[in-house]
């Protein structure tokens, strides 16, 4: 390297170290940087002036032209690419982020001025709604006021014209009272007499009548008496009549007599009509009456009948157990299974050791296929009366239905055994 080369770069370190004790010195950080990039870029081009000015002053003969413009263009070259480079650091580095700064300064800016705008508009709004409220609340219009005004004043105008003052009326009043307490002293002193007659015409008719009322009363108290021992005997003379008609009191397929005497059925359907007029004239009957009224219904074929009738045995008499059990059937015919199984369960409530309830309850669960409940209620009437021989047939046969034969074999040996020994 020679001399000159090494002046020239002492020269360009000199150049390349802008930082002095000048008033460039206490600069921001962000305009030093700036200054620094800008005094770069003119050292470079200082330098590479100063090396062409050396390279063209020292060509000495024609023979080196040649060899001196291509060192020349080669050094513009790198000049240039150097040059692209340093302006593109210096942009990358230096002003892209001071524009990316300017921008989000000026975005910050813009948002609080935007929150100032709003929140002046918002006070402006509330100040304006507060005047319109204070306007509206503490002010009225004068022509309201001034047709208020009218408005009264023909009002006070109209009464003048319509009423008279308080203490004219009172005057009148007061005349008016005395001349109404004349007049009527006066036509209670003329008619006084015409009075006292009135009264003791009145009299004598409210005798006449409290004479007939006495009579009407005596004639209702026999004539309900009489009634009273009619029905009685009527009651007595349906239960009696029901029981020679050989009509049983429970209505079971075992027991009902299917060929009735039908003049003896006619009679009780008479006694039954007559009971049933005393009890519409408000005359209470027996509840036994009522459940001997059912079965003559039901024998009858008045099945709603017989059904409202048992209904009111029911309710009067809950332990006559015989009505639930006829209410039960009636119900299970007229196809309302669920309201007959309903009866039948209450009734074994009150009382669950009476078989005829279960053997019931029993047949309507099995005419409904429910064969479980139906053998449950079957084996309950055994429980209670182990007499009835026929019921292990029965639960012989729904074994069978069940598919359970070794049960069904035990029913009928148990049921051949049985009817063997009564034999």
């Amino acid at each position: 390297m020679s001399e000159t080369d090494i002046n020239d770069k002492k020269d360009i370190n000199t150049l390349t170290t802008p930082e002095g004790t000048g008033p460039e010195s206490n600069a921001p950080p962000g305009e030093k940087k700036k200054r620094r990039g800008i005094f770069q870029a003119k050292s470079i081009f200082k330098d590479l002036v100063n090396r062409f000015e050396k390279i063209t002053k020292a060509a000495p003969s024609k023979k080196t032209f040649v060899k001196a413009d291509k060192q020349l263009f080669i050094i513009l070259i790198l000049a240039f690419g150097v040059s692209a480079i340093a302006l593109f650091c210096y942009w990358y580095l230096i002003e892209r982020p001071y524009y990316h700064n300017l921008l989000a300064e000026k975005d910050e800016l813009i948002k609080s001025l935007k929150f100032t705008r709003d929140k002046q508009k918002k006070i402006y709004e509330n100040t304006l709604d507060a005047y319109e409220k204070r306007l509206t609340d503490e002010y009225v219009l004068k022509s309201i006021y001034d047709d208020k005004i009218n408005d009264y004043e023909q009002k006070l105008a109209s009464y003048q014209n319509d009423y008279v003052p308080k203490e004219e009326h009172q005057k009148q009043v007061a005349e008016l009272e005395r001349r109404l307490t004349e007049e009527t002293l006066t036509k209670e002193h003329l008619t006084k007499e015409e009075y006292g007659q009135k009264i003791t015409t009145l009299e004598q008719k409210v005798s006449l009548l409290e004479g007939k009322n006495l009579d009407l009363k005596t004639t209702l108290k026999e004539s309900t008496e009489f009634i009273g021992r009619e029905k009685e005997s009527l009651e007595d003379m349906l239960l009696l009549e029901r029981k020679k008609a050989s009509i049983p009191s429970v209505i079971l397929p075992e027991t009902t007599n299917k060929v009735q005497n039908p003049a003896a059925l006619k009679k009780l359907v008479t006694i039954k009509d007559k009971l049933k007029s005393i009890e519409e004239m408000n005359i209470a009957l027996r509840p036994d009456t009522y459940f001997e009224m059912g079965l003559i219904s039901y024998y009858n074929k008045q099945y709603d009948e017989a059904i409202e009738q048992w209904e009111n045995a029911v309710s009067l008499n809950k332990s006559n157990l015989k009505a639930y059990i006829c209410l039960g059937i009636v119900y299970h015919e007229e196809e309302m299974p669920d309201n007959a199984i309903k009866i039948l369960k209450r009734a074994i409530e009150i009382n669950p050791n009476y078989a005829t309830l279960h053997l019931a309850l029993a047949r309507i669960y099995e005419q409904k296929g429910s064969l479980d409940d139906a053998i449950y209620e079957y084996s309950h009437v055994l429980e209670i009366n182990p007499e009835t021989i026929d019921i292990h047939n029965i639960l012989g046969t729904l074994y069978e239905k069940k598919g359970l034969k070794e049960e069904a074999r035990k029913s009928f040996a148990r049921y051949e055994k049985l009817k063997g020994e009564n034999k």
